[in-house]
């Protein structure tokens, strides 16, 4: 009797092997494209800082950087979004020309991202999902005291989600 119970421990101990590697394949299915999408975005925002950098009006400052990926919008797609918060004294036509003209590099192939400004007091800081950063990365801000803080940006959208949840 004493063999047929190592017989059953093996056998049990075989089974057990065998749902822990399904389980462990099941998670990698879903999650195994996640670490793939933070680096992806963390290169679009280094290249982000890299260009920027020298574009930037001496008079602003940085407030915040963002950095954002996942579904934002409809269908199943995964966005990137990387940009700064900053301030300046000077004029909003003056601020849309400094960076009229700047681009960054997506983080697949030499495909070219073009910036965008947008002013906090714009009536898209209403919509989702605009709304949920200005609350995340400026939680303090009051746009009646600083009507020149603006986000600039880049958006790399449509990109496939390989199985992400977050992007679905």
């Amino acid at each position: 009797m004493a063999s047929t119970s190592k017989k059953e421990t093996h056998i049990f101990r075989g089974i057990e092997l065998v749902v822990a590697l399904l389980v462990i394949l099941f998670i990698l299915s879903f999650t195994w494209k996640i670490p793939i999408h933070v680096y992806q975005l963390w290169a679009m925002q280094r290249d982000f800082r890299s260009s920027m950098a020298p574009m930037h009006p001496p008079e602003s400052y940085l407030n915040a950087e963002v950095k954002e990926f996942g579904l934002f919008g409809d269908s199943n797609h995964c966005d990137y979004f990387v940009g700064e918060f900053r301030t300046s004294p000077l004029s909003k036509e003056k601020i849309r020309q400094t960076y009229a003209s700047v681009i960054t590099s997506a983080f697949v192939g030499n495909r070219l991202l073009e910036t965008d400004v947008y002013f906090t007091d714009e009536d898209i800081f209403a919509h989702y999902p605009w709304s949920e950063w200005l609350e995340k990365y400026l939680p303090d801000y009051y746009p009646v005291a600083d009507p020149q803080t603006y986000l600039i940006f880049s958006e790399d959208a449509g990109n496939s989600p390989d199985g992400d949840i977050r992007c679905h």
